[in-house]
């Protein structure tokens, strides 16, 4: 028949094409219980399918229209404090389904036990409604604006310091300016690494695409000190580029990376009470959640060459780092 010998021309590749090229409706783990009927509803409907009652964790999200702002606006972030004991599992679907983002991602950070960020939204009720809504499933946190952690303003970067008996001399870098600060004034240590890489190319512009003449990539990576005081959020920055180690005397190495180990011993020797925050390197897959690391691409023609065109690609954790040392500050001062 005519319509049998249509059918059986049809190439493999046509008759194998599935009906539909992605699932339709919701994953198991992003279905939401009913508060009333027990019963699994798709995390965006309003009231349960079933016997009407109002879906509770979807409700919010409409009111509350979440989202993530940008880095440069002020948002306020979810800190986790304590998820022993907690339903870590059913808190991450039921966030997953309010902010549109990975369970998988969110049940890692619960699931870690450390104090970090897990969400970072536009305003102060929104951060709220979602501690509430963790607080349902035994997880303790706090709501920290961005404008306490203050990451445009890194900590006032040192020159040199000079242990004098007590007191530790501080010598501000490329300022006339000194602080002391008594043994048992140094409140706080972070330790860290500051990350940047570069990546620069030259592309030819053709009708069918573009071609790359050149490439070149650096990158770089430096260990810095947070210290902050009791009384003093700011805080100042130890780099390791740049530093006068001479107040390491004999100790003091041609490795910079050596200094910072010695130096962050002799702060511990100097001042017993401080506290130490060495965690962030392991800490960082978990900050890039909330607190990615900043890149920017610029791009522009090169000179007398019109078809060509320079790119340059830059990422730092600068900002995260800083938004995590002043964290710890904000933990110690409020004692969590």
């Amino acid at each position: 028949m005519a319509g049998d010998s249509d059918q059986n021309s049809e190439p493999d590749w046509l008759r194998n094409l599935p009906l539909r090229s992605e699932e339709i409706g919701f994953a198991p783990d992003e279905l939401i219980k009913c508060t009333a009927c027990g019963k699994a509803n798709a995390p965006d409907r309003n009231s349960c399918l079933y016997c009407g009652v109002a879906v509770e964790g979807v409700e919010i999200a409409q009111q509350l229209d979440i989202r993530e702002p940008e880095s440069w606006e002020n948002g306020f972030n979810v800190v986790v404090v304590d998820a022993a004991g907690a339903d870590t599992d059913g808190a991450a679907a039921r966030l997953a389904s309010l902010i549109g983002s990975e369970k998988k991602a969110l049940t890692t950070i619960l699931d870690a036990g450390e104090t970090v960020p897990l969400m970072r939204v536009d305003s102060e009720s929104q951060a709220l409604a979602m501690s509430d809504t963790l607080a349902e499933f035994g997880i303790r946190t706090i709501v920290v604006p961005d404008e306490s952690l203050e990451p445009s303003s890194p900590p006032t970067r040192l020159r040199s310091i000079d242990f004098e008996g007590g007191e530790l001399k501080l010598v501000l870098f490329n300022l006339p300016e000194t602080r002391l600060l008594k043994s048992d004034e140094l409140a706080l240590v972070v330790l860290g690494r500051i990350f940047q890489a570069r990546t620069e190319s030259i592309e030819k512009r053709k009708r069918r695409g573009a071609k790359t003449l050149r490439e070149s990539e650096m990158s770089s990576d430096e260990p810095v000190i947070d210290i902050y005081s009791r009384s003093d959020p700011t805080g100042w920055r130890i780099p390791s580029s740049g530093f006068d180690f001479s107040c390491l005397g004999s100790k003091k190495t041609l490795i910079a990376a050596e200094n910072m180990t010695t130096l962050a011993s002799k702060l511990a020797e100097f001042s017993p009470s401080a506290k130490f925050v060495e965690d962030y390197v392991k800490l960082r897959p978990l900050l890039d959640f909330s607190w990615p690391s900043e890149t920017r691409r610029d791009t522009h023609h090169v000179a007398l060459r019109k078809k060509d065109v320079a790119n340059i690609f830059t990422s730092n954790n600068v900002r995260q780092f800083t938004k995590y040392s002043r964290l710890q500050w904000h933990l110690y001062e409020k004692k969590v």
